[in-house]
């Protein structure tokens, strides 16, 4: 599959990671990834900076594993994140991406821009970033659902502390959407990061 977009960065795990963290608050990117253990790398490496570095909240919403399994993930030895720590401070937050796209009451949205005031009024992080897999959106065959609330999002925040990242499964983007559709949405994004499958050592 040939994705035609003017911004496209091709990477493994610690690479994408690293472009998000240089990113701005007002980032709207879209992010395609192949497995669900290279995006767990990829997260894993991004939550554990944005912490510990960058002072943002993180908002994680899984679809293709659960909530604990998130959790455990970056509780292991190699990120090894204080997760229980991290979720009482209300610096991490892991939502369930069905119950984070249709069972949050006022919508996604209306909460993370509580949460971006929270961070601000509090002192707490200089802003939020959220990854939200929208499989959810396919598996309740609510595909044009998701058109219409990816172009109701701005290609780029203005005046909020806030980057919202995109998780596509690459296999979800290939074969659910249609050409036009995924045009749409690349055009849609600031930026279409490709996550590499990491190299098999041998």
């Amino acid at each position: 599959m040939t994705y035609v977009a003017q911004n496209i960065f091709h990477g493994y795990a610690g690479e994408v990671s690293k472009e998000l963290k240089g990113s701005a608050f007002g980032a709207h990117f879209l992010i395609i990834y192949p497995d669900l253990p290279t995006l767990r790398e990829m997260y894993s490496y991004y939550t554990k900076s944005a912490l510990y570095d960058k002072n943002e909240i993180v908002i994680i919403l899984p679809y293709y594993e659960t909530v604990d399994n998130v959790r455990r993930i970056l509780s292991e030895d190699s990120t090894n994140i204080d997760v229980r720590k991290y979720e009482k401070e209300q610096s991490l937050l892991i939502i369930d991406s069905l119950k984070g796209y249709f069972s949050i009451q006022d919508g996604l949205m209306p909460f993370v821009r509580r949460t971006v005031k929270f961070a601000k009024t509090s002192g707490h992080a200089d802003g939020v970033a959220a990854l939200g897999d929208v499989a959810s959106f396919f598996h309740l065959q609510k595909k044009d659902d998701l058109l219409y609330y990816e172009m109701t999002l701005p290609t780029k925040f203005e005046g909020i502390n806030l980057k919202w990242f995109c998780l596509y499964h690459k296999q979800d983007f290939d074969k659910v959407l249609s050409e036009k559709e995924r045009q749409m949405l690349l055009k849609h994004h600031g930026k279409i990061l490709h996550l590499l499958p990491s190299p098999v050592v041998s």
